[in-house]
């Protein structure tokens, strides 16, 4: 092979192995942080303001992956305006969370975890290498704050709360997975089968955890609020799982 061959050769090689999020697992994350959201945003307004987030943060994603996984120009253009498309129909929904709902407090609750959503797919995208960590951290973060205003300000059921934060935690786990994978074998990479093993296991986990923790909340004890119980949850499954890593 001369060396312009190879020259072509590496540069293809080269675009092959692009370091981006893992695109199945980075969906299944957005997935189950958009359930946990939805498990406490339970009044109906909540719920339709929440519906037009969603499809912003789909449109948004759909136009940063186009961007971020195509090199041609014109292409890359179109990603990026339907990215900002879908980031003008979450704005919108924040406006919608900020006026609609009756009552402050599901004003309050539904606001982080509609931030947090488009944070998070912000980071999967990702918006900007090398800061895919950082939003995923953010974005999940923001999410379980609208968890735990559920279950603080606006009394949801103990299980339903519990569910939300462990489909939080396990969607931040499965983020950081795709993050991984996508750093050590290429967004092009076949990892399909590890993925899924990886986001079963950390469902099984999370599935464990709310287990356990229904049952010492059956046991009615002593001295062990609402947020001891969410703490335990907590630390449960992120001890669980860095434990699993």
């Amino acid at each position: 092979m001369t060396d312009a061959g190879r020259s072509r050769a590496t540069a293809t090689d080269d675009s092959a192995f692009r370091r981006l999020p893992a695109r199945f697992s980075g969906v299944i994350a957005v997935a189950l942080a958009a359930g946990a959201v939805v498990l406490v945003a339970a009044e109906p307004v909540q719920r339709w303001v929440l519906a037009v987030a969603l499809v912003g943060v789909a449109v948004f994603a759909g136009g940063g992956m186009l961007w971020r996984r195509d090199r041609s120009v014109a292409i890359g253009v179109v990603g990026v305006a339907i990215g900002v498309v879908g980031t003008l129909l979450v704005a919108a929904a924040l406006g919608l969370a900020l006026t609609r709902p009756p009552r402050y407090v599901d004003r309050v609750e539904l606001l982080p975890g509609l931030v947090g959503l488009w944070v998070l797919a912000a980071g999967l995208v990702p918006l900007r290498l090398g800061s895919e960590r950082t939003l995923v951290d953010a974005g999940t973060g923001l999410v379980f704050l609208t968890v735990l205003a559920g279950g603080v300000i606006q009394s949801t059921p103990l299980r339903a709360v519990l569910l939300a934060g462990v489909l939080t935690m396990v969607a931040w786990d499965v983020a950081e997975n795709a993050v991984s994978l996508g750093g050590q074998l290429g967004v092009a990479a076949d990892a399909g089968r590890s993925e899924i093993v990886h986001v079963g296991g950390s469902v099984a986990v999370g599935a464990v955890a709310v287990v356990l923790v229904a049952l010492v909340n059956e046991l009615d004890v002593d001295g062990l609020p609402f947020a001891g119980l969410i703490a335990l949850l907590v630390a449960g499954v992120i001890l669980t799982l860095f434990y699993n890593r």
